[in-house]
């Protein structure tokens, strides 16, 4: 089931806004215009997928990484204030990420990294991966400083932290056969509470596809795979309807428009709060 793919298909054409409309939305905003909050809301949701494909390794299933987002992206239009004169989405992305990580510090598997630490920490990783490629050695602590803009005191620190919640190759689990690189990098086993998120998944995929006719529901199921996973192209999908490729992709792009209406309803039902 291909939530993601969707997700992303039913919102990609929510146009982004100005800075002088979100000025404007903002003030609406203030004054408890809803209509205006959910246009911010609705006009954000990209940035929440930017932001989350950074996350999208750390143990976290990516549909729950969006949802954690689109929360903090709420948070950020409730509190903004468009008089303090940076853009909002600079502002909502500080609060967006503080959401995602939260979500991956309490959902993480086996270990549990401080809130504070979880992004430091990957970036910590991927500048030390870049400059050993870069250098053909282990950087010293002072390229990593400069790189990552700190005091070399500071990268001592997180590395000796890192280190201490667990040696990036030491075996971790009670049978020892998991890495902390696990954490960083997906694993390829399935866990008991994997597969409780795979089925919360078919189940939002499920609820979406309830806004379609059998037609457009079985139309989606073959070109995004969503029951076994193969997608097909258009002109499979006419052949097996019968109908033209051109036809096929009309029918497509309705009820992927009906995903992006329905999208946009929920995220103004949450805005309510």
């Amino acid at each position: 089931m291909d939530a993601i793919k969707l997700y992303l298909r039913a919102i990609k054409d929510i146009p982004l806004l100005t800075a002088e409309e979100e000025r404007s939305l903002a003030r609406k905003i203030k004054r408890g215009d809803a209509k205006a909050r959910r246009k911010m809301i609705q006009s954000n949701l990209r940035l929440v997928i930017n932001i989350g494909k950074r996350y999208s390794r750390l143990g976290v299933p990516m549909m729950d990484v969006i949802e954690e987002g689109n929360l903090g992206l709420i948070k950020a239009v409730k509190k903004y204030n468009p008089y303090k004169g940076y853009r909002f989405s600079t502002y909502a992305a500080w609060w967006i990420k503080q959401y995602i990580t939260r979500a991956i510090a309490n959902q993480g598997k086996t270990i549990r990294i401080p809130v504070y630490m979880t992004e430091i920490i990957n970036r910590w990783k991927r500048i030390t991966e870049q400059l050993t490629q870069k250098y053909g050695r282990k950087p010293k602590a002072k390229e990593i400083a400069k790189k990552m803009r700190m005091p070399i005191k500071k990268v001592r620190e997180i590395s000796e932290i890192a280190t201490k919640i667990s040696s990036l190759d030491a075996p971790i689990g009670d049978d020892g056969t998991g890495q902390f690189m696990d954490l960083i990098e997906d694993e390829s086993s399935s866990s008991p509470m994997e597969n409780v998120t795979d089925t919360l998944r078919r189940e939002r995929v499920d609820k979406l596809l309830d806004r379609m006719n059998d037609r457009e529901k079985k139309i989606l199921d073959l070109r995004f795979g969503l029951t076994d996973g193969t997608t097909h192209t258009l002109g499979e999908t006419a052949k097996f309807f019968d109908i033209t490729r051109e036809r096929v992709r009309q029918i497509e792009s309705a009820a992927l428009e009906k995903l992006r209406i329905f999208i946009i309803q929920q995220s103004g039902e949450l805005g309510e709060y």
